[in-house]
């Protein structure tokens, strides 16, 4: 992907030339169709929306491309106050993208600079308090941080770490299976137990030792451990809590941390390897913390379309087509543009919008949602399916979430007969009477590690008893990279997904009744990230 930069000049080019001021608005046909989709998502997908993270500037001009292709196609606005928007607040928490930790001598000279992201990344729950932010602290390493006495293992018993930091190791000592004293389990190895009987004990720092599993992978999970996290504002006051600061260190720096110490980093992993339980010991190092963390409302948007149904009787029930518009935004400097994730569901639904308000032969109304939020945590949709006074009426959602990659003949299909036999048949028909996909249903499987049907935005209306389908097309290869790309989105397919979708909103808008729900819900919270 190429560096970000824009201008208010290259913004103004792309809305003047968008597709709908090159082609005609009703034309329904293959090629029309073909030009909108790919000129569409060369809008959505390019650098001068910046990524589209949520609560962002590109956030906020791509909603305004969606909004503004709405209105040319004669979709009605549906948000807040005659808009295409259902704005909503969000806090937004973080460590400064300049947050290190240097490492000082017992003479406090310094040994080293450590960054944010290249060599360590925020871990537990929540950000340090304002007053951590720029402490100097000891540094005692404290085994695996554990206290258990059913096991005889504590390893705070002879150390003092009031007023320190922590250096601990990840998950739980070995049990060996022939000492009947070692078998009864571990029960506070958790992140969250661990970092909470530090502060019992007084310590107001905490790093953890990356382990195996992390190192494999730490390149890419620095990314998401240096973003700031950001969810909803809390109804009812909170207890403010002084949360301490809490990171995961790589191997550089646990390698200088322990340099010359009781066990250098070497020697502690020979130690675990031969399943032994280092001693806790004081370090004579120092550790400096300048990590400046902030706490901010931020503005996020959903953005909402109506057809209005045709039916007098009906028209007052919906059919919701989804997809989000958001993305992961820049990453130092190098714009994610997210083209299929899920820039290709987004322009699929727009398609959908304009083929259908052409055809305008819905006995129900049809919204069409396009969410924000959903890659920090289903935000856009849960914010939707918890404000909108009329879910009650909402007789299915249709959540389209990358469909423009992998093979151009089949499609994973998600969660359609979990609520609804009748909605699951009805896709079925739909598909097999239209553009045949071959549809691959392995992720409904309830022993399926991947959990897809819980992890985009159709979940938020499957928990309140919404029939849903999630179309899916499983790229991996370019996920949530910068590679993720235009040129390798296949528009003949996500045109395809446009026909499906859209012959599967009619038939559920012009039922006689409503979906028949035969099954129960499952209340599971959701999780969005697929990483």
């Amino acid at each position: 992907m190429k560096f970000k930069w824009y201008s208010a000049y290259a913004i103004i080019f792309v809305f003047l030339y968008s597709s709908s001021s090159l082609y005609p608005q009703n034309k329904i046909d293959d090629k029309t169709s073909l030009n909108y989709l790919r000129n569409n998502l060369k809008v959505l997908a390019s650098d001068e929306y910046e990524g589209r993270e949520t609560a962002t500037r590109g956030e906020k001009l791509a909603s305004l491309f969606i909004s503004s292709e709405l209105g040319k196609y004669d979709v009605k606005p549906f948000g807040d106050n005659g808009t295409y928007f259902q704005n909503f607040d969000l806090l937004s928490s973080g460590y400064s993208e300049d947050a290190k930790i240097a490492l000082l001598d017992k003479s406090n000279s310094l040994i080293g600079e450590f960054l944010l992201g290249d060599d360590f990344i925020r871990s537990g729950r929540g950000f340090a308090d304002i007053s951590f932010a720029s402490q100097t602290t000891g540094i005692v390493f404290a085994g695996y941080g554990m206290t258990q006495k059913e096991n005889n293992h504590d390893d705070y018993a002879n150390i003092d770490v009031n007023g320190k930091t922590v250096l601990i190791l990840s998950g739980e000592p070995y049990r060996d299976k022939n000492n009947p004293a070692a078998q009864v389990p571990f029960l506070a190895s958790s992140t969250d137990s661990k970092i909470k009987l530090a502060k019992e004990n007084g310590a107001i720092g905490v790093l953890i030792i990356v382990d195996e599993r992390l190192k494999s992978f730490w390149s890419r999970i620095k990314e998401f451990g240096t973003q700031p996290s950001i969810g909803f504002v809390p109804k009812e006051p909170q207890e403010a809590i002084k949360n301490i600061p809490v990171f995961t260190v790589g191997e550089k720096f646990v390698e200088q941390i322990l340099a010359g110490e009781k066990y250098s980093y070497e020697k502690l992993n020979e130690m675990l390897k031969a399943k032994e339980s280092p001693a806790a010991f004081q370090l004579n190092k120092k550790l400096k913390f300048d990590i400046r963390p902030f706490l901010n409302t931020v503005q996020a948007r959903n953005v909402v379309g109506l057809i209005e149904g045709t039916d007098p009787k009906l028209k007052d029930e919906f059919v919701v087509l989804s997809a989000h518009y958001d993305h992961i935004g820049t990453r130092r400097g190098i714009v994610n543009n997210g083209a299929d994730d899920d820039g290709s569901g987004t322009v699929a639904v727009l398609e959908a919008a304009r083929r259908l308000s052409s055809e305008n032969n819905n006995k129900r109304s049809i919204i069409f949602l396009f969410n924000t939020g959903e890659e920090k945590g289903l935000l856009g949709s849960g914010y939707a399916t918890d404000n909108w006074t009329f879910m009650e009426n909402v007789v299915a959602n249709i959540n389209l979430d990358m469909v423009g990659r992998e093979s151009a003949d089949s499609l994973h299909c998600i969660g359609s007969g979990k609520l609804s036999t009748e909605f699951a048949n009805l896709i079925q028909e739909a598909n097999s009477g239209g553009v045949d996909f071959v549809l691959n249903y392995k992720y409904d499987d309830p022993k399926d590690p991947n959990r897809f049907y819980y992890r985009s935005d159709h979940y938020n209306f499957a928990r309140k008893g919404i029939p849903i389908v999630f179309f899916f097309d499983d790229m991996t290869v370019d996920y949530h990279k910068s590679t993720d790309d235009v040129e390798k989105i296949n528009f003949e397919k996500i045109l395809k997904v446009v026909k499906l979708t859209s012959d599967i909103t009619l038939g559920v808008a012009n039922l006689d009744h409503k979906l028949i729900v035969d099954k129960k819900n499952e209340d599971v919270l959701p999780r969005q990230r697929r990483d």
